[in-house]
């Protein structure tokens, strides 16, 4: 009878206890080999800002991947291409947009997240004729096919109504 009792108040006490499938690991030792660290992440980011702000063709080609696309409405908007289309279809396409463009003094404000091969970072730019900070967001899709870590995807969307303003033109609002 006394084992009984004892048994019984083991057993009710081991529902309590959580099982080792439902404790987790601190986000730092629980990352795949084959993700981005969080230094990696900020290396992307640097590479991103010089494609954007300070363009040279040997960045672009070692860590633009071979099936990169830049999609950005804000942009479209811009250069007359449909919303929602692609923006710069392949590498080769960004490659001569970027090196026709001037540089733009793209800050970044903070990286607000790393996936295992996606990064989300706030950035601003300040320049042109109005000189007004152009807030933006971007998605950057990663892959790490080459032995190395290189940018798949950009998507990205910032204030074009301040960007127009910054590129000299105006607007006026109706309503």
């Amino acid at each position: 009878m006394r084992f009984a009792l004892v048994a019984a108040a083991f057993a009710g006490s081991a529902l309590a206890i959580p099982s080792l499938g439902s404790l987790s690991l601190p986000s730092f030792l629980n990352r795949r080999a084959d993700c981005l660290t969080d230094a990696e992440a900020k290396e992307i980011v640097d590479i991103y800002v010089r494609l954007i702000a300070n363009y040279q063709d040997e960045d672009c080609e070692k860590y633009c991947a071979d099936s990169f696309v830049d999609r950005s409405d804000s942009i479209n908007t811009f250069i007359f291409k449909p919303l929602g289309d692609p923006t710069f279809a392949t590498k080769k396409i960004f490659m001569e947009a970027q090196g026709s463009n001037p540089p733009f003094p793209v800050v970044v404000d903070s990286i607000d997240a790393v996936a295992c091969k996606s990064i989300g970072l706030r950035w601003h730019a300040t320049f042109g004729a109005a000189n007004l900070p152009s807030r933006g967001i971007t998605l950057i899709g990663t892959t790490k096919e080459k032995g190395y870590w290189q940018i798949t995807s950009l998507d990205l969307e910032f204030n074009s109504l301040i960007w127009l303003r910054n590129m000299g033109g105006n607007y006026t609002w109706e309503g």
